[in-house]
């Protein structure tokens, strides 16, 4: 009789253990430590933690030891209040270009339309206050596209980000090595002994109008800020 009873608690309890209610008088697993959560993912690559970069392959030079010549007219140095920059600051978009526009692609380059800070020349951003997008960028469905050219003295490393604010349909597409996909920041990597120029621009969703905040760092100084109006007009500072 106690064999039977026995046998029948052993066939109850071993059909129970698959579910965990028989231990067999072994440790139970719920004093298991946690896994542990203190060990996170690095930040994927393109983000504000980790910029995407941008490396001297990634661009054309301009000849080797040969300066970054802005041409700038005097008086290009306006800001958007009217005031003239520091030497060697950031010079926010100034007034629209005269004459006719040119295709997306091939703009006619007018030196007092650049946008310099410090070593980093953006080649006719200054022209996007006003006028014709279609002349400047192109549209898909998520937005608007615009080709600008960034140009940077040799032996240099400058981390662009865009502004918190406009993250979330503001974005920069250097770097083609890493696709298509807008990222929030970019570091610049000039060559060695020659400015560089990388293709590759903005890109602003919906109808593509917008003031963008823009944090440029330069090597370990202090950020820079600058607010490019795509088609927004005049954008306060």
């Amino acid at each position: 009789m106690s064999g039977r009873v026995l046998l029948t608690t052993g066939a109850v309890c071993g059909a129970l253990a698959l579910l965990g209610a028989c231990s067999f008088g072994t440790a139970s697993d719920d004093s298991a430590p946690p896994p542990d959560q203190s060990v996170s993912q690095p930040p994927p690559v393109g983000s504000v933690e980790h910029p995407r970069p941008v490396e001297c392959v990634d661009g054309r030079t301009a000849g080797i030891g040969s300066p970054l010549a802005t041409g700038t007219a005097p008086d290009a140095g306006k800001s958007s209040a009217g005031a003239a920059p520091t030497s060697g600051g950031p010079r926010s978009p100034g007034s629209p270009s005269s004459g006719t526009p040119s295709a997306p692609g091939t703009p006619a380059h007018r030196p007092a339309d650049d946008v310099r800070v410090g070593p980093l020349l953006w080649q006719g951003l200054g022209t996007l206050e006003s006028g014709d997008q279609h002349a400047h960028g192109t549209q898909n469905s998520g937005g608007w596209h615009y080709r600008l050219s960034a140009r940077l003295e040799a032996d240099t490393v400058v981390t662009v980000t865009i502004g918190a604010e406009q993250r979330a349909r503001a974005g920069l597409e250097y770097g083609g090595g890493y696709g298509n996909t807008p990222a929030p920041a970019v570091t610049f990597h000039s060559c060695t002994a020659a400015a560089t120029s990388f293709s590759g621009g903005f890109f602003v969703a919906g109808d593509g109008r917008a003031c963008v905040p823009v944090d440029v760092k330069v090597g370990d100084a202090p950020v820079q800020h600058v607010v490019i109006s795509f088609f927004n007009g005049r954008c306060r500072a």
